[in-house]
């Protein structure tokens, strides 16, 4: 096949960032690159892909994305969602340059104003994660890790299922359905997505360490979660939390009316498909 002379043409990395976690959790990512990650523009069709409300939805856009302006990632699946985060942060900047332009309307005098947000500034934002503390119960050490950027796509339409339940048992006690029967819909409903939350929560365990050796067994440690008191669970459940929280800087910003100089501060979510 003649090689095609347009190559030397093709779109080049125009940023490169450290991962917040620097792919500790992530032993497929070469390590040797792992300060510097090379980010690449979007293509037209990356751009279509992102205005696919769905894609968005269900988390294909972002891995899609990613893979796609990042080579070095391979599976973005994998990637512990706030590298995930920062990474698209990095392909706007490589994409449009370093400002991201809000509109924002002023609540005291309801004029619209444009402002850059500076996107070197949200980056440098983003905290180190180099250790997780594990969880101790009895005998047992649960090593933790950040949530991946699937499961807190899955963790996301877990949430809009409860939602989705609750707004179907308002409408039939509206339409005054069989108690009883809802009684038995809304339990079968709500046992599922508990179940679904339960198989999360062993995706962020990596290792459990035993007396007599290490866990690793998804299967296994989906059994172990399932017949232990609520309280351990609780308590991982709050270890991802904590770990996927992000720092309020990444999202808080202030901005200043420039026609009634009325001063505001603005939570906005960045990431389009709100991960967390």
């Amino acid at each position: 096949m003649t090689d095609n002379p347009l190559t030397k043409y093709f779109r080049k990395p125009a940023i490169y960032v450290s991962l917040p976690t620097k792919g500790k959790f992530n032993p497929e990512i070469d390590q040797t690159i792992i300060e510097e990650v090379g980010v690449m523009p979007m293509t037209a069709i990356d751009e279509i892909t992102m205005r696919n409300p769905d894609a968005l939805l269900n988390g294909e856009a972002m891995i899609s994305l990613i893979e796609s302006c990042v080579p070095s990632i391979k599976d973005a699946r994998k990637l512990c969602n706030i590298d995930a985060e920062a990474l698209y942060m990095a392909i706007q900047y490589a994409t449009n340059g370093s400002n991201l332009t809000y509109t924002h309307t002023c609540k005291e005098c309801e004029n619209k104003n444009d402002f850059n947000i500076d996107i070197d500034f949200v980056l440098n934002k983003f905290p180190e994660i180099n250790k997780v503390e594990p969880v101790v119960y009895e005998n047992l050490t649960i090593h933790m890790r950040p949530p991946t950027l699937e499961s807190v796509t899955r963790v996301a339409l877990i949430q809009l299922e409860e939602q989705r339940i609750v707004n179907n048992v308002k409408n039939d006690i509206t339409n005054d359905k069989d108690e009883l029967e809802l009684a038995k819909k809304f339990y079968k409903s709500f046992k599922r997505v508990a179940e679904y939350n339960v198989d999360l929560i062993s995706e962020t365990i990596d290792k459990i360490e035993t007396p007599e050796g290490e866990v690793t067994d998804k299967k296994q440690i989906i059994e172990f979660l399932a017949n232990v008191p609520t309280s351990v669970v609780t308590n991982m459940d709050k270890r991802v939390k904590d770990i996927a929280k992000k720092p309020e800087a990444l999202n808080n910003f202030e901005f200043k009316c420039p026609e009634c100089d009325h001063v505001q501060k603005v939570n906005i979510e960045i990431n389009p498909a709100n991960f967390s």
